[in-house]
């Protein structure tokens, strides 16, 4: 068990029938990045999430938050900067234990994410972050 990340580019929805006739709905990336037990990213949007929401009582896991220009730019500037103001108390699953070295791990993830994003947005599509744990 831990703390599973997501983030998709050109991100929409599709609904779809099943063979027993219920209709559910489905999300489509053109790409999608994965993170595991990234908790100094995690602490981040869980911040940017009460940040946009204003909202403490409802938590980030299993919620699709869309990214914004302005919170990918925030997300680059928390990167460049180590995200030494993401430091993680930890959740039960978030591997707070080995932050240091998951972001030095995720390092080449996470500018990938972050450059994706910001060339999706230039075309309009949709940038969502999500996790579970």
């Amino acid at each position: 068990m831990g703390l599973d990340q997501y983030g998709m580019i050109g991100c929409t929805t599709e609904k779809r029938v099943d063979d027993a006739g219920k209709e559910y709905t489905v999300k489509i990336a053109d790409q999608d990045f994965y993170w595991r037990k990234h908790s100094r990213l995690q602490d981040f949007m869980e911040k940017l999430w009460v940040e946009k929401t204003g909202r403490r009582d409802v938590e980030l896991n299993c919620e699709d938050m869309e990214l914004t220009e302005g919170d990918v730019n925030k997300l680059e500037g928390a990167f460049h900067n180590g995200y030494n103001d993401n430091i993680s108390e930890g959740g039960l699953f978030y591997g707070h234990q080995f932050q240091d070295e998951s972001v030095k791990h995720y390092r080449e993830d996470d500018l990938a994410f972050i450059e994706a994003a910001k060339a999706a947005i230039k075309e309009g599509k949709q940038i969502v972050y999500s996790c579970w744990w």
